[in-house]
């Protein structure tokens, strides 16, 4: 197995592994040093089908099931399916607007995401790029006077786009109005910090974003917004000076650490050209988020 960093910023290629078949201790190990090290892993060339996938990702820890159940995949509940493909009644092959705004997966949770991986299945003939912001360097790199202001601070997260006014409904996915409406009803905010400590490098990280983070525990929203929109202005620079953007190709096998990584689905590409990937999830440690919230 080779590791070879794809930018300064994060991110590393990892050749000489073959995903479909179970990994040994010194394969797992060594990709998990990568991974803690790099933020993002890239492996090209991978063919898992949906079931193989939750086999390599359940090596990582448990896994999630996603809210969007509707369009998970016949073999397992595990694998959500993340395509812009309409079905000829109208109604979507998966989530149309995964990923459409700058977040960390499933931070609106109370036990958020650990790591999330996808596979590509079918990549556009144009488009299609994810960026990755490193929230690690994000955080080292904020006026000491923004440190205080935050440290210690939680910050409010809610799933609906129709509670966030930084946000949009995409109106290329059926129903989604409805669909978030009926979230803005049925699910409560959730608390997390504003400055995460990785548990496995003690490192800190910036923990908040534009697509979940509605406004700061204790503040009202003409005290948050300020704060929040310059840690925002970070992940969002349109210098890039903190980000790696992935241009996939088909069979890109990608995961990273939600726990210090910001990412977004970049789009330029639309129908009839078709985008699919297959995406599972590894559910965080709740007495670690508990810790954290304390």
């Amino acid at each position: 197995m080779e590791v070879t960093p794809v930018s300064d910023i994060m991110g590393a290629e990892v050749t000489g592994v073959d995903l479909s078949v179970p990994m040994d201790a010194e394969t797992q190990c060594a990709l998990r040093d990568a991974f803690l090290k790099y933020q993002v892993l890239v492996i090209r060339d991978q063919h898992l089908t949906p079931l193989q996938q939750v086999e390599f990702s359940s090596q990582w820890g448990e896994l999630e099931i996603p809210d969007n159940v509707q369009h998970t995949h016949g073999d397992s509940n595990r694998v959500m399916i993340l395509s812009n493909e309409i079905r000829p009644d109208g109604s979507a092959v998966g989530v149309v607007d995964g990923g459409d705004f700058w977040h960390s997966d499933s931070s609106h949770h109370t036990v958020p995401s650990m790591i999330t991986i996808l596979q590509s299945v079918r990549h556009p003939s144009k488009g299609g790029d994810t960026e990755f912001c490193n929230m690690y360097k994000v955080y080292e790199d904020l006026p000491e006077e923004t440190k205080a202001k935050i440290e210690g601070k939680l910050g409010v997260h809610h799933v609906s786009k129709v509670k966030n006014k930084r946000v949009t409904v995409s109106p290329d996915r059926p129903g989604a109005k409805d669909f978030y409406e009926m979230q803005a009803k049925t699910r409560e905010d959730v608390l997390q910090p504003l400055v995460l400590t990785h548990p496995e490098t003690g490192r800190k990280a910036l923990y908040c974003s534009p697509r979940f983070t509605l406004g700061i525990q204790g503040m009202t929203e003409e005290e948050a917004d300020p704060i929040l929109d310059e840690l925002f202005g970070y992940i969002t620079d349109r210098k890039r000076r903190w980000h790696y953007r992935h241009k996939w190709q088909d069979n890109d096998l990608v995961f990273w650490d939600n726990r210090c990584v910001c990412h977004r689905a970049v789009g330029g590409y639309g129908l009839p050209d078709i985008r699919c990937l297959h995406r599972t999830v590894v559910a965080g440690d709740r007495a670690y988020t508990d810790q954290q919230a304390a």
